[in-house]
């Protein structure tokens, strides 16, 4: 990618970034990638590259080719970030759309990830078994209004029990899939499926430094 280019997706950046009020941090943090990586691009010491715009334009909600057009930013309409809230996997395994995940007290943390989704929330992600996917540390942004496929990562609730796992449906039975083959994997069939409960679809990992 040119010099030119380069520029034109770093100034188009660093407004929207004062715009949302979004940090760089932030910013660094919602693409996955070091805080230093982020600032060698935004510095000019290193360029940005196609995948890295892609997922800068992915975390900030717009088109894609608004960083290749200098007329683009000025015609999309730029929103202040919305932030979710970090609840616990017990309150995760209660949620309904009836909650007010914005009351006060419902969250201590929230996390600047823009989403349509406006009953979206994250979980910090504990335990080893989707390992090396997801790590104990990370957080992982849950929409519960995208319907669940076969093959993607979920937050589900078994009986008692609330998990994130890779979903996969088959033909006679439901199976909760763990990265780590340290792990079993979760099958559920016949009158078992009733106590199953998908709560949300994955939809990005959060990793701060």
């Amino acid at each position: 990618m040119n010099t030119a280019i380069d520029e034109r997706v770093r100034n188009k950046i660093i407004r929207i970034l004062q715009q949302r009020g979004i940090k760089q941090k932030e910013l660094a943090q919602m693409i996955g990638v070091m805080p230093q990586n982020l600032n060698a691009y935004m510095t000019a010491k290193r360029g940005f590259g196609k995948k890295n715009i892609s997922r800068i334009a992915k975390a900030l909600d717009i088109p894609e080719e608004d960083f290749y057009s200098d007329a683009a930013t000025s015609t999309t309409k730029l929103k202040k970030a919305r932030k979710v809230p970090v609840i616990s996997w017990v309150k995760a395994g209660l949620w309904h759309e009836a909650v007010d995940i914005f009351q006060p007290g419902y969250a201590d943390k929230w996390l600047a990830y823009d989403t349509k989704d406006e009953h979206a929330f994250a979980l910090l992600v504990d335990g080893r078994s989707m390992e090396p996917e997801f790590k104990a540390g990370e957080f992982v942004v849950v929409s519960p209004s995208l319907a669940a496929v076969s093959g993607d990562y979920v937050v589900a609730k078994f009986g008692d029990d609330v998990t994130l796992k890779k979903l996969k449906i088959l033909e006679d039975s439901v199976l909760l899939k763990p990265l780590n083959p340290d792990y079993d994997d979760i099958i559920i069939s016949g009158r078992d499926r009733k106590n199953l409960r998908i709560v949300g679809k994955v939809i990005a990992k959060y990793v701060e430094y």
